[in-house]
């Protein structure tokens, strides 16, 4: 069965004959986190807060051989937190005591925002990098501030009509986004804490549209696997490049995003980009 799948780990993915991954693996992004960390915050105290699971255990060991590799900083704190756990109270404090001024908080959206959160509250400031979504810098709102937070993603940051600046070079889709739903789904807030999720989405289906394009109004499975392998381009220009002819043309992700939050033209807390397309370094 031809499958395409999301950001995943290379354990259990790799040599899957019909498996393609056009986005960064778990163990790629981890290691986007660390290029973050050398390229921002080197030398600095790393304390980390991640969601103890083997999934995402690998992008942790990615991090952690990266900045090994390149003579970055020192992990002084290091916990494990169940999904939707709630009180994180052990974990700030022991990224307190221990002197972390980084702290990477390796969680989804849901379960970073309150972390962050109970950072600000125990009057602790660290720089922090995590998945950089609207729903936790909205929610946060001042508190996504003082010091902005840093984020990595697979996507492209969206702001409501915000045009210029790091979204000028993909302007054209986020019009095009935006025309969209006010034609079909005109009561949707894109300025809310879902318009990213939905822009995010909508560039993912766009690029699958392009690749489907090229494989034609006859195309079959066994094509459009033809196409797969041979790709090697920017599907559309909210999208970052696209590779799958190296290697066992199963993998097409390595660029990630670099973001941090800033006020969007609405006064709203919001993420935009400082770098463009990571590879790898």
């Amino acid at each position: 069965m031809l499958y395409i799948h999301h950001t995943a780990t290379v354990k259990g993915t790799a040599g899957q004959r019909f498996s393609f991954a056009p986005l960064p693996s778990v163990e790629r992004t981890g290691e986007a986190f660390g290029q973050l960390y050398e390229s921002k915050y080197r030398g600095k105290k790393i304390g980390i807060i991640k969601r103890d699971g083997e999934n995402w255990e690998p992008g942790v060991v990615a991090f952690k051989n990266y900045i090994a590799s390149h003579g970055g900083g020192k992990v002084v704190a290091e916990k494990a937190v169940a999904q939707n756990k709630g009180n994180y109270t052990d974990e700030v404090l022991a990224m307190k005591s221990g002197g972390a001024e980084v702290v990477w908080i390796w969680e989804n959206a849901l379960d970073a925002t309150p972390i962050v959160k109970q950072i600000r509250a125990q009057a602790y400031n660290p720089n922090m990098m995590l998945f950089p979504f609207n729903l936790t810098a909205q929610t946060l709102d001042n508190d996504a501030f003082n010091p902005p937070l840093d984020g990595v993603a697979m996507y492209t940051a969206y702001s409501y009509k915000d045009y210029g600046g790091p979204f000028a070079s993909y302007a054209d889709d986020m019009k095009l986004f935006e025309a969209q739903y006010a034609k079909y789904r005109p009561n949707v807030d894109l300025s809310g804490v879902s318009g990213d999720l939905l822009f995010l989405n909508w560039s993912a289906q766009k690029s699958l549209y392009a690749q489907f394009l090229e494989c034609g109004k006859d195309c079959t499975r066994n094509k459009f696997v033809d196409v797969l392998e041979s790709y090697k381009k920017r599907p559309t220009s909210s999208a970052c490049p696209v590779d799958f002819t190296g290697g066992d043309h199963r993998s097409g992700g390595e660029d990630l995003v670099f973001m941090q939050t800033y006020r969007d033209p609405r006064g709203k807390a919001g993420w935009r980009n400082t770098k463009m397309c990571v590879g790898r370094s």
